[in-house]
């Protein structure tokens, strides 16, 4: 005889599992709501099947739409009749009658029973029987039976054995492989004893469903063959004792025909407990044991739920929820807006056009009509949106430095709220440039050879107002020059006139203390400087880049060499006093 068990995992016949509702445990999560991009929580909400114990069963009509083919498993061979096939081993538990079992006889009368002991070791399937059940001494007990009757599978009058059969297959139901197998039992196109097929061929199948202990009966055709047993027919199922039965109306050991009928027997007792744990990326989440389950992630975690329930004694059976993941919704793209920079300057309030930073905030691949932008002053009326916004963002008065909160509200898809801030930001009063207030020059130098230490520095020929001055402005003799140094936009002079003055004197007579007229070398350096000049050099004074002088010395002869191997990377500026004039050098020093 062949291997009987088959795992079918492909059939040409369709195994929509919708066909007859088939009763899948299965636990589910609900699609939960997502998560906006800068934060929160959504819940989790599992959904677990009601397993009951098999202490009493209901019996309800289905519709006849069989899920699972009539042929295709391992047949019991046509070499006799009325005999039981080989013991086939289960690969799930299934309890019937509070009792777990493995193994399963199939007889070819149309009945399956778990009394393997007591009907295997005669090999006979009786088919003799006019009692009604629950029934003592009925032939057979802890058994299903569906349809039970007396078929001959013997050829002749058997004509087509591999379609006319008793068969039988385990199956996977296309969800999972466990924990939702079937164990199908078919009897299929079968000669009535005595009658053959003068009354019709009889077909019917027993579905037995993995976890939830439901059996399923599905009648293709069932005549009555009245000369032979009575006819009798029998759909139901009974306990060991033969004390507890349960079948379909007008199915209990009468003389009846019908087709195309279904019959579902479920488990009716207590409800079986179920002991719930949720996982994070499959690490289990402490005290998380509940149908519901807060999830606050910060990143797109998998969820998923495993459901614990003893449906054998102490065998438990788990079943494993689908995976959640990618409940954050992805950042829509929003830039993050500039900061605003105003100087310092009576009457100290400011003005600040806000509205350039909409532009900026969704100057992506955004639809600005998606969304909604509102100015507010505190983060938890942006978070909330309250009605306290500011109204008039292209004109916004304010005194000192403000902070800034944008609402982005997404209006099309995911409803999401953004919130972005910047600043408004009173620039300090900005510190002129500083320097030598008394400069020498020689004829033809113009007031770019004046040197000062600042940034973006404008000349000027008045302390107040006045005018610029071209960097290309002849120097004159005895003239004082103004000096501002601008920083973030803000110059020196918006300050009480804030500007330095510088008093130039012409050098008369003088060698021409020019680029020819003394070496530094080397530059950039490293250990020193070495300093010379065709005069008699008096003092140099040391200054780092921000004006801040080191130290001085007065050397008084034409050469000498200054040791920087101690001083900081940077740029350095050396003023040097000779005989003959003044003259201001940068150094590197690296």
């Amino acid at each position: 005889m062949k291997g009987y068990f088959f795992l079918i995992h492909l059939l040409a016949f369709s195994l929509c599992t919708s066909a007859q509702n088939a009763p899948l445990a299965n636990v589910t999560i609900e699609s939960p709501s997502l998560i906006c991009s800068n934060g929160g929580c959504t819940e989790l909400v599992a959904n677990v099947p009601t397993l009951r114990s098999t202490s009493s069963y209901a019996v309800s009509s289905i519709s006849y739409n069989p899920s699972f083919p009539f042929t295709g498993g391992a047949i019991i061979p046509p070499t006799g009749d009325d005999y039981w096939g080989t013991a086939f081993s289960l690969p799930f538990s299934f309890n019937f009658f509070e009792n777990c079992y493995n193994t399963i006889l199939v007889g070819t009368n149309g009945v399956v029973t778990f009394d393997v002991v007591n009907n295997a070791v005669f090999g006979f399937c009786p088919w003799s029987f006019s009692q009604t059940i629950p029934n003592t001494t009925f032939p057979i007990r802890n058994a299903i039976y569906g349809v039970y009757q007396d078929t001959n599978i013997q050829a002749p009058p058997v004509n087509n054995p591999a379609v006319q059969n008793v068969n039988y297959y385990v199956l996977d139901t296309g969800v999972n492989v466990a924990p939702n197998r079937v164990f199908v039992i078919n009897f299929n196109e079968l000669p009535q004893f005595q009658c053959n097929s003068s009354v019709g061929l009889q077909s019917s199948q027993i579905v037995l469903h993995e976890t939830t202990n439901i059996i399923d009966i599905n009648i293709k055709n069932r005549s009555a063959c009245s000369v032979w047993n009575g006819g009798l027919g029998l759909v139901g199922i009974q306990n060991q004792d033969g004390t507890i039965a349960y079948t379909p109306p007008g199915r209990n050991s009468g003389t009846w025909s019908t087709s195309n009928e279904a019959w579902r027997i479920s488990p009716n007792g207590n409800e079986l407990p179920a002991v719930l744990q949720w996982y994070d990326n499959d690490v289990a989440i402490l005290g998380a044991v509940n149908n519901t389950y807060t999830a606050c992630p910060s990143s797109n975690d998998s969820y998923k739920v495993k459901a614990s329930f003893l449906t054998c004694g102490s065998t438990a059976t788990i079943l494993e929820s689908n995976t959640v993941n990618e409940l954050i919704v992805p950042n829509p793209g929003l830039i993050e807006p500039q900061d605003f920079f105003y100087c310092t300057q009576a009457p100290f309030v400011y003005v600040a056009d806000m509205s350039p930073n909409t532009n900026i905030i969704l100057s992506g691949t955004l639809n600005p009509s998606d969304f909604t932008v509102t100015y507010y002053e505190n983060y938890t009326d942006a978070v909330n949106g309250t009605l306290n916004n500011i109204v008039d963002i292209s004109a916004y008065p304010f005194t000192e430095n403000k902070t800034i909160y944008v609402a982005i509200q997404e209006n099309v898809q995911t409803g999401c709220r953004y919130i972005k801030s910047f600043q408004l930001l009173v620039v300090p009063p900005t510190a002129p440039p500083t320097g030598d207030s008394l400069q020498n020059f020689t004829a033809g130098q113009t007031i770019a050879d004046l040197v000062i230490i600042g940034e973006n520095i404008s000349w000027y020929d008045a302390d107040t107002g006045g005018n610029m001055l071209a960097p290309s402005t002849l120097l004159e003799d005895n003239t004082t020059y103004y000096a501002t140094d601008t920083r973030n936009g803000c110059e020196s002079r918006n300050i009480n006139s804030n500007r330095f003055a510088v008093t130039v004197h012409l050098v008369l007579n003088a060698v021409d203390f020019s680029d020819s007229s003394f070496h530094v070398f080397p530059n950039p350096a490293n250990e020193s400087v070495s300093i010379s000049c065709q005069n008699v050099i008096q003092s140099i004074q040391i200054s780092n880049a921000i004006g801040q002088e080191i130290f001085a010395v007065n050397p008084n002869e034409k050469e000498t060499k200054l040791m920087i191997s101690q001083w900081p990377n940077g740029l350095y500026f050396l003023r040097i006093n000779a005989a003959n004039g003044i003259k201001t050098i940068k150094i590197v020093k690296e």
